[in-house]
């Protein structure tokens, strides 16, 4: 890196920075005084990347793009290989091709789409080795690009990433540099590095004592020296005579040289300080003659013109009148052809509030939105408001407009802001409906699904148009669900009954109605129509919502695990799972892996949930969601592990929940936890607490949470046969509505532990094996081992110990496959305390070789013609099995000669 004066410690940090064998990210902030040299070394970081070899993207925005779209991210991927833009899933290639004008918009982008397409690329470029990121001026990076970039970064600390960015020392550091970054703080330079640089330069030589003055006039900033030397080599001032101009001066240093140019060049100049991307098309290249022949511009041979130095075009602008700016950007807002350009040079054009360039505003606003850039859109309504006339009916819509940016845009606080507002201001009616319907959802994050549906109760009772009467319902429908069911199931039929006399509703609409209404008849004990839940698919399919954990799909995957429906709900996961990586949908993404814990934790999967946990864990933290809250499901998957102490820690951590599904979460994983340490006396309250907290919501549906058979179990253990027997009637009475196995299975083990503690072991003993037939279609090794386990006690007790054994071996095996060691451990004390005899009860070859032709189905006469015996004789042979083996039918053959082979 030659050529630079007086950078040598900068430069050399830059040149560690690039070839250092750091496996993750590294980034260096150059930081200093407009016309320091930031620029010039960075420059030279950027040509060394180049010169190793490194891929590079690069960005130099300027003052008049720092409010344009996406302008900074046009710049970093123009030099992309398109074959590495040509592997992105076609969602982000879409989002991205929009979001730079090279394809109109089907739909605006989800938030995070254009971002995550970034994230793919860098990560795309950096698994091949080192990448360079190079942002130059970073304080004029516009809000979209610098968002994108953020978001990118942060996802990409363990990759081989370098980002080298250069920022004015006046200006904050961006967010997207991070706080691991070294920041090399560009100082004065010394008069010999200053002597260099206007030798290079200007081809001039100044006496020593002249360079002195000169550099202390400047205070050693590269830019004021050269101007200040300029000014000694035309005369306008004596090296010897009189103060030299001081930096402060700079602005009126700049002035006075553009000043000497013919009036047609500095009005040229005018226009391409005031364009975003300045061009020969725009601006008349002939008159800028001579202000590129002094140095103030280049003109490239693809006839874009760039200022020399950013402090030029600030001080062409600022030296200009108002008159003559607001005519220039007048004129230009008939030239430019993006939209947001041309809303903006009629809005710098403005002198007085004016309808019509509030309406371009506006419409350049929704083409912003429609890119994927709701930060840029918000921007732009706020200037739409500053134009809009007083008492103009365009106001309210844009407070709302702007609040619906700010919310896309993830800046909830403003956005509720500006809501709570237009609530206060406005009169009953549709359009403080709206506002409050706006406001629910932003409440729904911030403080949960009760204040949500309390907004829009409020909201429901001010619309008067059908279909916005519609959407309030839908949404108490939606959010209602986990906090007043009956009446989230009211309300989800009401919508849908607006919606059905309505032929112009919006699909989505009837598609979130109809869902919610499939939702809430399930959690109510009605069972998963299927056929609706289809219906509602199709009619979504189209144009599904932005949110993917709003969409059907994903609704799909956690209707077909509460149903046991294990593969299915898999499958729909998986597919909403994709859609959101793709997307950039990280809140969503949360949400689904949520469920995948659940899911791959009921499937015995224990130890892919606990990955799952805390990937959910990581990803709420990530998106801002209360991150000990969040913690449970990791921590659901400990309480099966038996990891009682990691459970009571994360329970602390995380509080007291203010929302009753909140609650009942952690009160039943503490109880579950309890029980797995084998105190049911602690559990009890736990879970107690549970199944109160639920009772809060209106759900019916047991086999939604699971937890009805921890909490009879501990009612059990803690000798509260009263209540126990309350919640199997209870839970009996559910199961048999819906007839979801899982809810069939474990009621029945209920009802044998109940029946076992009243002293009734034979009633215990069918309920067991009804059970079992139950679990068959009930995916959930974890409850079949704990059936067994049960069985294996009950048989015990009842002196049968043949198969007590069978079925606690079973139990046992299950449980050390799962990793559940307490339950292991329980489970190994009980075969203990069995002890099986061998004789006189052992069974006779002939027994034995009949009773295992009988476990395999055969009826008796065709083992009469196998062994080559009377029928009679198959019966008495397997009489005598059964008695011997302590059964009394054939379906518990198999299992009973399984403990017999083992023991």
């Amino acid at each position: 890196m030659e050529g630079l004066f007086g950078r040598e410690p900068e430069i050399a940090a830059i040149e560690s920075f690039l070839t250092a064998g750091e496996a993750g990210f590294a980034a260096v902030e150059l930081v200093g005084e407009a016309g320091i040299g930031k620029t010039t070394v960075w420059q030279a970081g950027v040509r060394r990347a180049h010169e190793l070899g490194l891929p590079v993207l690069s960005a130099r925005p300027a003052v008049s793009e720092a409010r344009l779209s996406f302008a900074g991210l046009t710049d970093l991927l123009v030099a992309v290989d398109p074959d590495v833009l040509g592997t992105l899933p076609a969602p982000q290639a879409e989002a991205l091709d929009v979001a730079l004008l090279r394809a109109d918009a089907s739909r605006p982008p989800g938030r995070r789409l254009v971002a995550t397409a970034l994230l793919s690329v860098l990560g795309n470029l950096a698994s091949e080795g080192p990448v360079l990121v190079a942002v130059d001026d970073a304080q004029w990076l516009d809000p979209p690009s610098a968002s994108a970039l953020e978001f990118a970064l942060r996802r990409l600390e363990d990759r081989p990433l370098r980002l080298l960015v250069s920022r004015r020392a006046d200006a904050s550091r961006l967010d997207f540099v991070g706080t691991r970054v070294r920041e090399l703080e560009l100082g004065p330079l010394s008069v010999a590095a200053l002597q260099r640089i206007i030798g290079e330069r200007l081809d001039v030589t100044f006496s020593r004592p002249t360079l002195v003055r000169l550099a202390h006039a400047s205070r050693g900033n590269a830019f004021f020296a050269l101007e200040i030397a300029r000014l000694l080599t035309r005369g306008d001032v004596q090296p010897t005579a009189g103060p030299l101009p001081v930096p402060d001066d700079l602005r009126s240093l700049a002035a006075d040289r553009i000043s000497s140019l013919p009036a047609v060049t500095r009005h040229a100049l005018l226009r391409a300080a005031a364009l975003a991307h300045p061009h020969a098309d725009t601006v008349d290249v002939r008159t800028l003659a001579p202000a590129e022949e002094v140095g103030l511009i280049s003109i490239g041979t693809d006839g874009l013109i760039a200022f020399t130095h950013p402090l030029f075009a600030s001080a062409v602008y600022a030296s200009a009148s108002a008159s003559a700016k607001a005519a220039v950007h007048r004129d230009l807002a008939s030239v430019v052809d993006d939209p947001e350009q041309r809303a903006r040079h009629l809005a710098l054009a403005s002198t007085a509030p004016d309808e019509t360039t509030a309406r371009s505003l506006e419409s350049a606003a929704r083409a912003a939105r429609a890119r994927g850039a709701p930060d840029a859109a918000a921007e732009l309504v706020e200037l739409a408001l500053q134009l809009a006339p007083a008492g103009s009916p365009s106001v309210t819509r844009l407070r709302q407009e702007l609040a619906d940016h700010l919310y896309l845009a993830g800046d909830f606080q403003r956005a509720a802001d500006v809501l709570e507002e237009l609530v206060a201001n406005l009169p009953e009616g549709d359009p403080r409906a709206r506002a409050l319907l706006s406001l629910a959802e932003i409440d729904y994050w911030r403080d949960g699904e009760s204040a949500a549906v309390r907004l829009t109760e409020r909201a429901l009772r001010d619309a008067a148009d059908p279909l916005l009467r519609a959407r309030a319902l839908a949404s108490i429908a939606m959010h209602g669900a986990t906090s007043d069911l009956p009446r989230a199931a009211e309300a989800a039929r009401a919508s849908l009954e607006i919606l059905a006399v309505h032929q112009n509703a919006d699909p989505a609409l009837v598609a979130t109605a109809l869902s919610a209404r499939v939702r809430a008849d399930l959690f109510l004990g009605d069972g998963l129509d299927r056929e609706a839940a289809e219906r509602a698919l199709e009619i979504e399919s189209p144009t599904p919502p932005a949110a993917v954990d709003a969409r059907v799909p994903f609704k799909l995957g956690q209707w077909l695990r509460y149903v046991d429906d294990f593969a299915g709900a898999r499958h729909y996961l998986e597919l909403a799972e994709r859609a959101a990586l793709d997307e950039g949908d990280e809140s969503s993404l949360a949400n689904i892996l949520l469920n995948r814990t659940l899911l791959e934790c009921w499937s015995g999967n224990w130890t892919v949930a606990a990955d799952l946990g805390d990937r959910t864990h990581e990803l709420f933290q990530l998106t801002g969601i209360s991150a000990n809250a969040s913690n449970v499901w990791r921590a659901y998957v400990d309480a099966h592990y038996g990891r009682l102490e990691a459970v009571r820690a994360a329970a602390h951590q995380a509080g007291v929940a203010r929302e009753p599904i909140g609650r009942m979460l952690w009160e039943r994983t503490l109880g579950l936890a309890e029980l797995a340490a084998g105190d049911a006396r602690a559990a009890a309250p736990h879970l107690s607490n549970a199944v109160d907290a639920l009772a809060e919501t209106g759900f019916r549906e047991p086999a939604v949470w699971r937890l009805d058979g921890d909490a009879v179990e501990a009612a059990l253990g803690a000798a509260d046969f009263e209540r126990a027997e309350t919640l199997v009637a209870q839970f009996e009475a559910k199961a048999a509505r819906s007839k979801i196995p899982w809810s069939l299975a474990v009621s029945a083990r209920c009802r044998a532990l109940l029946l076992a503690a009243g002293g009734e072991p034979e009633r215990a003993e069918e309920q067991l094996e009804r059970a079992l037939v139950d679990h068959e279609r009930c995916p959930m090794p974890f409850e079949l081992a704990r059936t067994l386990l049960a069985q294996g006690q009950i048989l015990r007790r009842g002196r049968k110990k043949l198969q007590a054994r069978a079925a606690l071996e079973q139990a046992a095996a299950l449980f050390e496959r799962l990793g559940a060691a307490p339950w292991a451990a329980r489970t190994r004390d009980e075969m203990r305390r069995t002890a099986v005899r061998s004789a006189p009860d052992d069974l006779t070859p002939t027994e034995l070789r009949i009773a295992h032709l009988a476990a395999t189905g055969l009826t008796n006469d065709a083992i009469a013609a196998e062994v080559f015996v009377t029928r009679k004789t198959v019966e008495a042979n397997l009489g005598r099995a059964y008695r011997k083996l302590g059964i009394r039918s054939r379906a518990q053959l198999a299992r009973a000669l399984d403990a017999l082979s083992i023991s």
